[in-house]
């Protein structure tokens, strides 16, 4: 089963739970959407950060920092 099938399923699960628990309905329709969206979505609903240092940092680190060549 591919990812955006499996997040379907999830959404399909959250909307029969929500109408088998009409007391918390609204929170298994919410439950569904995010689901829904991840679907729909292409990274899945995952972030991706980056940390970037100074060439400072770097040498600090023990980091060989990058090097801007001339040309040959």
């Amino acid at each position: 089963m591919d990812r955006k099938t499996a997040c379907l399923v999830q959404a399909d699960a959250c909307r029969a739970r929500a109408q088998a628990d009409p007391a918390n309905s609204g929170y298994w329709i919410e439950e569904s959407i995010k689901w829904l969206e991840r679907a729909i979505d292409p990274t899945g609903g995952l972030s991706v950060t980056f940390e970037t240092k100074d060439e400072q940092q770097l040498a600090a680190d023990g980091a060989i920092p990058p090097t801007v060549s001339s040309g040959p």
